[in-house]
């Protein structure tokens, strides 16, 4: 059957809708299907670091992030106990800043842009199977929200990014998707901050809360709670959130915790890391949390999609999607090419996450960001995703561990307990990370 469009993307997501954007001056026409268009409420995906927002820009999309509110972010503030200190993205050789933002209002903003491209068809739709003939990916089977009607579309190049609860994940890909914790989420207003315009990290307590701007006059408060199993909602769950989490917040924060605690939902998300690999299938992508998550401490969601977006694009560019073999070639190039941009994004996050739940490497790490110098920016220049030099996340990650060399004489069982614990949390890291980003390399053949 003749294809109607060039490019068929499943989820408008940040993922989808951007990679659909992206493609507004290729001349292909672009069918993108969504399960669901109202605006989302959603309490991560609203912290854009500066590379993240430098690959927009990159996309020539960056205008997608104004009108509704979003708010620069400079760097960050960091709070234990009765100590805190702040670093920032200009002294980790960047003048950038990032943005926190409303995650739906930032959604509304892209599908809003992908209604006006005239290269673009967004509808609403539930995405049911994909198409296939000859063990190629030919289109997709979608149910047409507006008219009830089943449909079928046809494209030689389809593109999952059907998000985190992906439908497609395990027929396209093999996945090894954990629960590393939940996040627990509130907007809080008139909050008086240590540090305007930053990003407030409290590791005070047995596990992190993260407090940043999303607009003019309300910020995020995500409180993270560790296990697989998610907490238990309602009045006792509440209080002891008010009780717990309220000492640990600066002064300025406290009353504005306390006020939506009591009147506003507790939404939760589950935090997961996954790096799955793709089955290699002719005729489909996969883009986003289908394929690759990692923790959200960092806020490295969106630059890491952002980054396999233009990895994508790259081999994407000038390819006739009637070759075949060609079009395969370029999705198998993208998987294989990926990793240079986004390893270090997942390898910070998942290790950061478990310092931070670890009373002796917290401390550590808190220590050694407060030195100041390379060891701040250092770190500051990996987790703003302007820098993606592994070796040197390496090197900072275990500096971390023995900043105190004299400890190896004076306190060896500290120290080396210290230096187990960074190794046994990277090494299983690094080997998930070095894994293919998909099982068959022998596209097109």
């Amino acid at each position: 059957m003749q294809s109607e469009y060039d490019i068929i993307v499943v989820g408008a997501g940040v993922a989808g809708g951007v990679f659909a954007c992206s493609q507004k001056d290729t001349g292909r026409k672009i069918l993108v299907v969504e399960r669901d268009l109202s605006e989302p409420d959603r309490i991560i995906g609203e912290l854009l670091q500066p590379g993240g927002l430098e690959s927009l820009k990159a996309l020539k999309l960056d205008y997608l992030t104004e009108g509704f509110g979003a708010q620069p972010v400079y760097g960050y503030t960091l709070i234990k106990g009765d100590r805190n200190f702040s670093i920032e993205y200009k002294d980790a050789g960047s003048a950038a800043y990032g943005l926190g933002l409303r995650n739906g209002k930032f959604l509304t903003t892209i599908r809003t842009e992908l209604q006006n491209l005239e290269n673009v068809t967004l509808v609403e739709g539930d995405v049911t199977d994909t198409i296939e003939s000859g063990g190629r990916v030919t289109g997709v089977k979608y149910t047409d929200k507006s008219t009830g009607n089943q449909v079928e579309a046809h494209a030689p190049l389809t593109v999952v990014c059907d998000g985190p609860l992906s439908l497609f994940r395990e027929k396209l890909s093999v996945p090894n998707k954990e629960v590393s914790s939940y996040f627990m989420g509130l907007v809080l207003k008139d909050v008086q901050p240590l540090k305007e315009s930053h990003g407030h990290m409290i590791v005070s307590g047995d596990s992190p809360v993260l407090v940043y701007p999303i607009n003019d006059n309300e910020w995020r408060i995500l409180i993270d709670y560790p296990g697989t199993k998610p907490p238990r909602l309602g009045e006792k769950l509440k209080e002891s959130l008010k009780k717990e989490v309220t000492p640990l917040l600066p002064e300025g924060m406290q009353q504005p915790f306390v006020t939506a605690l009591e009147n506003d939902p507790l939404q939760v998300m589950p935090n997961h890391k996954m790096k799955a690999q793709a089955r290699h299938k002719d005729g489909v992508a996969l883009l986003g949390d289908i394929l690759n998550m990692r923790h959200p401490l960092t806020g490295g969601g969106m630059t890491a999609v952002f980054s396999d977006i233009i990895t994508l694009n790259s081999k994407l560019d000038g390819v006739d999607f009637s070759d075949k073999k060609k079009t395969a070639d370029a999705v198998n190039a993208y998987y294989l090419n990926r990793s240079r941009g986004v390893e270090t994004i997942n390898i910070l996050a998942n290790a950061l996450y478990q310092v931070m739940i670890d009373e002796d490497l917290k401390m550590a790490c808190f220590e050694y960001l407060n030195a100041g110098g390379e060891k701040s920016s250092g770190p500051l220049s990996i987790l703003a995703g302007m820098n993606r030099d592994k070796q040197f996340l390496l090197k900072h990650f275990f500096r971390v561990a023995m900043q105190h060399p004299v400890d190896f004489v004076l306190r060896p069982a500290k120290q080396f307990r210290l230096l187990n614990k960074a190794v046994g949390i990277i090494r299983p890291i690094l080997k998930e990370e070095g894994k293919p980003a998909v099982l068959d390399t022998d596209a097109g053949k």
